[in-house]
């Protein structure tokens, strides 16, 4: 093998890229304008070298062979030479290798069709991720389906005859690129929604629309001022690459292409995408029953502790044990088509942990909210000492402080035990993912904050970019400054309870965790959730307000989902060579038309679902546990901090978890430096923490069919039909998520009453009444999240 790699002037190291790149970079090939995705490029250097044509490399592990193929010369107006190359002093172990180093200046990027196309699939994508938020389960459409769908309607605008500043010829890879971020900017979702539907559905806090605006674009754009000043840290390195948006780079390479290889993707893809559309009818509207059959519930005795194990059919129904579903909008929730199989086992793992023990702790009461004390199995809503609905209302004033004199006579909230053991997982998680990254990756670290020569790798696609105008780093500067100060001001103007001092810390708090979360996820692709942690620092620095937590923790931790967002795309835009002032201008244009599609969405659901929203759990269509998560956080951490989180308070191990979960990983790491032969690196305890606590606000009844998916996809043919798998599986992941999302979002709007309007498909055993589960098990009188 070494023989072979040296004859091609290649090091073992140039082949190890991430599952994801290695498997797709090699699919189809690009315009004549672009070099195929999985190439090696040489060209004339300055010395005379001898020039060769485009090189395609193909690695067969089974026979450890590799085929070489020569292409065309690249019509590219900019190459990097060998030279160029080594002076970035590329090291070869990173996916970035397999990315074409060659850039064509002269292709169109801004056109009126690729701001038509991107409008167009932003309002589509925004819409989705906003109804879904009201779901039983959450899912946004995948940046593969909008990029593929931006790219089929650019194809489409261009057979559309008209003027030059119309249809200037085929439609580009770098306007299909420019068109999908715009969509993937506004399809994230504005994160500052839950705070305003938190405050108009529990507390009857309306905003106008100027102040939701304003606060909805200030979250934003602070994230966006912080994700600019820190590029040169968390963009620029070659060593920072976000795994997760490599297949991206990957099928913008290989789909926009013109080859036969790419042609049969597409109409793979279009096959997949109409068949899911018309199938998902079924579960979603006409046969309800088929998105969780549980034999267990149909044959064995109708009681509460059967549904508690093996119902699944809506959130906090049960953990879905052995349920199975038909309804890919449950069963794709969970990624099963690109989870890598590490991840999917480690799922499987926490999946069955958290069975054995969420079900120990309810029946035996710890706590004292279990079964002896009739508590619900499973909730996120505050409680009462006997288990009922705990009333925020009346507890709340209208300003957001505890009401003492009501408080003293009903006491202060409680959790179910089950809700407990889930934020205490998820704070083991959130804390042992630092420590993980951190043991795994202190090399590559050290590296990066020595900044020497030898450590400090500029990437390559970085260096053909800077022929490009840069977004001014005192543009950023403005952009910060500008959504700060409209901040402060709309928590002034709107009472919010969290004073200057407060906002200040929390949106400082954000850019040293924009800082923290952005390393972790651009070199591991692991995304660490920090609301929790912030969520504390508002309540145990800034207690007393449950408003003022809510403010807290959109600017200190909603800040940095969109920090996080931008810095993607500014990578993306940097890999596929596009001008950053043109990134930007892409996010920009995405954010407006998010803001304007999830505001209308947000207030269309609340205004025509609200009674159901605020039940546990739903109907089994529209859901409001998001909300109630995050208003019952900010509720328990605001008013009631230090009468809950203390150390010697009932719930102190909930904070007490954060240190415990620093120490976790460390034993591992030992273990496996001193004898590896027990190959305990392979244990993850943030995933499989994060594992365990996953899934408890969602229906959990697609989990057995996701984990047969993961397995055939992940295991069988990654593993024995590589070529399909190569070609295909991440193409019908993106048309299976987009045809479910498309016709789910028709039949919310139109026949499930999102627009107010309801068309209700008759009853009959394949469609039960809205009091049962569409599962057919027990289930007791639903709490309300209200008065």
């Amino acid at each position: 093998m070494d023989k072979l790699l040296k004859s091609l002037g290649l090091r073992a190291s140039d082949l190890k890229p991430l599952q994801l790149i290695r498997n797709m970079s090699s699919v189809g090939r690009s315009s004549s304008s672009n070099t195929p995705a999985g190439t090696v490029t040489k060209r004339k250097g300055s010395k005379g070298k001898e020039a060769m044509e485009p090189l395609e490399i193909h690695y067969d592990e089974k026979t450890d062979s590799i085929d070489k193929t020569f292409g065309t010369p690249s019509t590219s107006s900019v190459v990097l030479t060998e030279e160029d190359i080594k002076s970035t002093n590329i090291d070869s172990d990173h996916e970035i290798s397999l990315i074409p180093l060659t850039d064509n200046t002269e292709a169109l990027v801004v056109t009126v069709r690729s701001l038509v196309v991107g409008f167009m699939v932003a309002v589509l994508g925004a819409s989705v991720t906003q109804l879904f938020l009201f779901k039983p389960v959450h899912m946004r459409l995948q940046p593969a389906f909008l990029q593929i769908t931006a790219m089929l309607l650019g194809r489409a605008a261009a057979l559309i005859p008209g003027p030059k500043w119309w249809n200037p010829g085929p439609f580009g890879m770098k306007e299909t690129v420019f068109s999908s971020l715009i969509a993937t900017s506004a399809s994230v979702g504005a994160y500052a929604i839950e705070l305003l539907a938190a405050q108009e559905l529990f507390f009857d806090r309306v905003s106008t629309f100027g102040m939701s605006f304003g606060i909805l674009l200030s979250s934003q754009l602070i994230g966006y001022g912080w994700a600019g000043l820190l590029q040169p840290i968390l963009v620029y390195p070659s060593q920072v690459f976000y795994p997760e948006i490599l297949p991206s780079v990957s099928l913008f390479y290989s789909l926009c292409g013109d080859g036969p290889v790419a042609k049969d993707q597409i109409k793979f893809f279009k096959r997949a995408f109409v068949a899911m559309g018309i199938y998902e009818i079924f579960p979603a509207y006409i046969a309800p029953a088929f998105q969780a059959v549980s034999v267990f519930c149909l044959t064995l005795p109708k009681n509460q502790l059967i549904t508690n194990i093996f119902g699944g059919a809506q959130p906090f129904e049960g953990l879905g044990f052995l349920n199975i579903s038909g309804d890919w909008a449950l069963v794709g929730a969970h990624g099963p088509l690109y989870t890598p199989l590490h991840a999917q086992v480690h799922h499987i793992i926490g999946v069955l942990l958290s069975l054995f023990i969420l079900s120990f702790v309810y029946t035996n009461s710890w706590y004292d909210a279990g079964i002896n004390q009739n508590f619900p199995f499973m909730s996120v809503s505050l409680l009462t000492t006997n288990g009922t609905t705990y009333p925020i209302k009346t507890v709340i004033n209208k300003n957001g402080s505890p009401n003492e004199e009501v408080i003293s006579q009903i006491g202060i909230p409680s959790f179910t035990s089950t809700y407990v053991i889930i934020q205490i997982v998820a704070s083991l998680a959130m804390t042992s993912a630092i420590t993980h990254v951190l043991l795994e990756n202190y090399p590559l670290i050290l590296g990066i904050f020595k900044k020497t020569e030898k450590t400090v790798q500029i990437d390559p696609h970085r260096q053909l970019c800077m022929k490009y105008k840069d977004f001014p780093k005192w543009a950023f500067g403005l952009i910060l400054i500008f959504s700060i100060s409209l901040a402060m001001g709309l928590s002034s103007l709107s009472e919010s309870g969290l004073p200057p001092l407060g906002m200040l810390f929390a949106i400082f708090l954000s850019s040293i965790l924009t800082l923290a979360v952005g390393f972790l996820n651009a070199v591991t692709g692991f995304h660490l959730h920090v609301s929790g942690v912030v969520q504390m620092f508002g309540g145990l620095l800034f207690p007393g307000n449950a408003f003022g937590n809510m403010w807290f923790t959109t600017f200190g931790a909603s800040t940095v989902n969109q920090s996080m967002n931008m810095l993607k795309d500014l990578k993306l835009g940097q890999y596929m060579h596009l001008p950053q002032t043109l990134v930007v201008l892409a996010q920009m244009i995405g954010t407006f038309i998010g803001i304007f599609v999830n505001y209308g969405v947000m207030k269309t659901i609340i205004h025509s679902q609200r009674e159901i929203l605020l039940t546990s759990g739903g109907d089994g269509v529209f859901s409001g546990v998001a909300i109630t998560s995050f208003q019952s956080a900010a509720v328990s951490w605001g008013a009631f901090a230090q009468r809950m989180f203390l150390a010697d308070e009932k719930y102190g191990a909930i904070p007490l978890a954060l240190v415990v979960g620093l120490f976790l990983p460390v034993p591992f790491f030992v273990i496996h430096r001193f004898w590896p032969r027990y190959k305990l690196n392979m244990v993850n305890v943030p995933l499989l923490a994060g594992s365990m606590a996953s899934g408890y606000t969602v229906a959990t009844a697609g989990r057995l069919v996701n984990i047969l998916i993961g397995l055939a996809s992940q295991f069988w043919a990654r593993r024995y039909r590589p070529r399909w798998f190569m070609k295909y599986n991440y193409v019908l992941s993106a048309a299976l998520d987009g045809g479910a999302q498309i016709i789910i979002l028709f039949l919310s709007m139109v026949f499930q009453g999102g627009d107010g309007a309801k068309v209700t498909f008759p009853t009959y055993f394949l469609n039960p009444a809205p009091s049962m589960p569409r599962d057919y098990c027990y289930m007791t009188p639903k709490l309300t999240s209200s008065d």
